[in-house]
């Protein structure tokens, strides 16, 4: 009679919808560079206890690749942190994983802000990444020391088009405990450019695996341009709309613990363009690595079962 009340949510739909639109914090953009870190900082103008993560970068790539997606996740009321470091054909995921737990202390510790208007609560941390830096967002939240730099407990980690990186990274993947929202492309689920197989298998918390038809980890990237000015940010439009929404929702329910977003955390729950993948439909490709690279389909369709199965995967 007196417990909690009961949150009513939009259906998932429209909650995709809503939060693809920009939420309404006036955001600021700082530099990390005045705590000698290289990088940026998206956070709300103002607010007390707010979460916060740090975004991992995808290969010779930077966070200006990625403006428009931190800025409306601070728009959201989350701060986030983006560290520029390992930017080049030999960047060590390792490295950009120790400078993501940098990046979250600097959140967590160093003022933001107009001192009083703006704080971050250190229970309230989350990682980021994109290819590359998502792989090096999984070895930020392993339960291990990284070059000297002890772990930081998150309570989110997000993968978006999750890349391989060395064999290690599958021992590090083990070692995480946080409940994590992987987003991938259909034909990327297990081959030389996507291991979202792999780290849906190790991961130790509660994992959420949803598929973007038709999408692939180079849609998402920003291309700054003169269309820029006109709100044309270079990224394929459906699938940066897409993307935006499931990391809003999924962190905004994690961090922030805002019962109506639960749906973006539910495992069997299709939301939009975003479907979800059911622990029976995941398997591996029948072709290796190298073979898919040789241009051998990752699936076999050699039977009525496997027929079924194969949109839920990509053929």
């Amino acid at each position: 009679m007196f417990g909690k009340k009961k949150v009513v949510a939009p259906p998932p739909d429209e909650l995709m919808k809503l939060l693809a639109r920009r939420g309404p914090h006036k955001v600021d953009r700082g530099d990390l560079g005045i705590v000698g870190l290289s990088g940026q900082v998206f956070a709300p103008r103002e607010g007390k206890n707010l979460p916060a993560v740090a975004f991992g970068h995808g290969w010779l790539r930077s966070s200006r690749a990625y403006r428009d997606l931190l800025f409306h996740l601070a728009s959201w009321g989350i701060v986030v942190a983006a560290p520029d470091s390992e930017r080049g054909p030999l960047a060590s995921d390792i490295e950009l994983a120790t400078d993501l737990r940098a990046a979250l202390t600097v959140c967590a510790g160093v003022q933001l802000g107009a001192p009083g208007r703006l704080s971050v609560d250190a229970d309230r941390l989350g990682l980021v990444g994109h290819g590359f830096g998502a792989a090096a967002a999984v070895r930020a939240a392993a339960d291990r020391t990284l070059l000297g730099r002890p772990q930081i407990p998150v309570r989110a980690l997000v993968t978006l088009f999750p890349a391989p990186t060395a064999a290690d990274l599958r021992d590090d993947a083990a070692k995480v405990t946080a409940p994590a929202l992987i987003l991938a492309a259909p034909t990327e689920l297990d081959s030389m450019t996507g291991n979202a197989v792999t780290l849906t298998e190790l991961l130790g918390g509660e994992v959420v695996l949803r598929t973007l038809a038709g999408a692939s980890a180079g849609d998402l990237l920003e291309n700054p341009t003169v269309r820029g000015f006109l709100g044309v940010n270079g990224a394929e439009r459906k699938v940066h709309a897409a993307v935006r929404a499931q990391v809003t929702g999924y962190l905004l329910h994690r961090l922030a613990g805002r019962e109506e977003y639960a749906a973006f955390a539910e495992p069997e729950t299709t939301m939009g363009a975003a479907t979800v993948v059911a622990a029976p439909d995941i398997r591996r490709a029948d072709a290796d690595h190298l073979s898919q690279l040789l241009g051998n389909p990752a699936y076999r369709v050699d039977d009525e079962k496997r027929k079924k199965r194969l949109p839920a995967l990509g053929r």
